[in-house]
């Protein structure tokens, strides 16, 4: 599947960046350091192979290469690269999983319309 080009960064969480509570933004974010907390966009969030997310993520595209725990929600679609682990309650309509990804979660794949 071929991808759409990537738009500039909105924000950036780098490397041995700490951050925790509640965040929501607007365009694609990266996160590469660690996020324990609630974050929610409407747009693209990815998790960088040295990030980690531990909490709840509501985006409408989450691209994981890092680790994602707890509950999480993608509203169009779930993309875990080869080096991305998810763990928790996982919720999208669409998920695709490279070959290497590592999954220890509930996975609901639902259609986007009974993601609530």
């Amino acid at each position: 599947m071929k991808r759409a080009p990537e738009r500039p960064l909105a924000a950036l969480l780098g490397r041995g960046a700490q951050f925790g509570g509640d965040l929501s933004f607007e365009g694609r974010v990266r996160v590469d350091g660690t996020f324990k907390g609630k974050i929610f966009t409407e747009d693209t969030l990815e998790i960088g192979v040295p990030g980690v997310i531990d909490g709840e993520i509501d985006a409408a595209v989450l691209i994981v290469s890092g680790t994602a725990s707890g509950n999480i929600r993608a509203r169009d679609r779930l993309i875990l690269e080869a080096t991305g682990t998810l763990k928790g309650h996982v919720e999208a309509p669409s998920l695709e999983v490279h070959p290497g990804g590592r999954i220890d979660a509930i996975v609901r794949v639902v259609p986007a319309r009974e993601v609530p």
